[in-house]
């Protein structure tokens, strides 16, 4: 298929998804919700082989960005301005499609309500990005498309991770055998545990783990079973946020593209997981880049872009060319994908960013000044 029936082909399958969201959105909301996601579900292996062609064809390569391992995007909050401001193409990794398993499983009644309010927030989002956001972000359940892993061969690997904190645990099996308190846990983990683990955002890593294991325990009550051992509720924790960060770093392997992170704890997994394979000149890109895009995420002042909607944005961003300039000066200071941890970038970055709202500033005048 040529290059540009392809791309006419994913804008019309995006058209194509946005109705269908719009379509199955009280659904999405309700307790009719599985069955509405299973009708995504169904949608996308539909179109499975042509968006997989778009993604190693297309959207493969180092200036690439998926947004993933969040829950929404957030177009109200204009999250979409940090998440272009890099790179050249973009695809919001679509959530939707994991949450028809998780949806079948939860038991509780309270859970299965805020799940469905998050289900059709989720949804919403996606219907704003797909209409404001056309042809600059595609929406699509890019972890749905791992290829070149079963979930056995996925499994085993976030097992492999999860019984190498610990010193004498072969697998899940041993680990539950022989943990039951944090106590336990803390006795066959490795001396090193405690800088391995993140629990949340929130994690105070200047106490010592059995603390932060108990404030994370209270954090986290709504999502655990308290009725469980505390060697179950922290398997769930950490073993979770491994096997999050291990489905990350497989789909962008896969297609060669940067995972655009907002969150610490994920950055926390998928920069310890890959620290034994950052020998591929991928996986350092990925890294390094992954990094940035983190750092920049929390400098970028969504205020001063808020004024311009987002087809100026992105038609400015495009003839600045930020992510060159920005990438360009990081070099000149001999900070590249091989030296980046040695280096703060915070100050470079943010000076790069005044840079770019003070162009966007003068434009907004000269365009005021020509309509007047």
């Amino acid at each position: 298929m040529k290059s540009n029936l392809l791309m006419e082909k994913m804008h019309l399958i995006q058209i194509e998804y946005k109705t269908l969201l719009q379509k199955l959105l009280p659904k999405l909301k309700s307790k009719f919700s599985v069955t509405a996601l299973d009708e995504i579900n169904l949608f996308w292996y539909r179109y499975i082989d042509i968006v997989r062609l778009y993604l190693v064809s297309e959207f493969s390569g180092d200036e690439s960005y998926v947004f993933t391992a969040a829950t929404y995007l957030d177009y109200d909050d204009n999250e979409h301005f940090p998440f272009l401001l890099l790179g050249e193409k973009h695809v919001l990794d679509d959530p939707l499609s994991k949450y028809s398993a998780i949806c079948k499983d939860i038991q509780d009644p309270k859970a299965a309500d805020l799940l469905y309010e998050q289900v059709g927030k989720t949804a919403e989002d996606n219907i704003k990005i797909i209409e404001n956001c056309e042809g600059e972000i595609f929406v699509l359940p890019l972890r749905l498309f791992n290829q070149f892993f079963t979930n056995e061969v996925f499994f085993d690997l976030g097992e492999r991770t999860f019984s190498s904190l610990f010193n004498d645990i072969r697998n899940l099996k041993d680990f539950f055998a022989k943990c039951k308190t944090i106590d336990d846990v803390l006795t066959h983990g490795r001396s090193d545990m405690a800088n391995l683990i993140l629990f949340s955002q929130n994690d105070d890593q200047t106490k010592d783990l059995k603390s932060r294991f108990a404030d994370a325990l209270k954090e986290n009550a709504h999502m655990l079973d308290l009725c469980q051992s505390d060697a179950f509720n922290f398997y769930v924790m950490v073993y979770g946020c491994i096997q999050q960060a291990v489905d990350v770093i497989i789909s962008c392997l896969e297609y060669s593209c940067i995972p655009f992170i907002r969150f610490p704890v994920t950055l926390h997994y998928i920069s310890l997981l890959t620290e034994n394979i950052k020998e591929e000149e991928h996986v350092r890109i990925l890294r390094y880049k992954m990094s940035i895009a983190f750092v920049l995420h929390k400098l970028v002042d969504k205020e001063q872009l808020s004024k311009i909607c987002t087809k100026d944005f992105i038609a400015f961003k495009k003839e600045y060319k930020f992510n060159k300039k920005l990438f360009d000066c990081l070099l000149s200071h001999n900070i590249d994908q091989n030296t980046f941890l040695q280096h703060k970038v915070q100050t470079l970055m943010l000076e790069n960013l005044k840079k770019f709202y003070l162009w966007v500033d003068i434009k907004l005048k000269s365009s005021a000044a020509f309509l007047s």
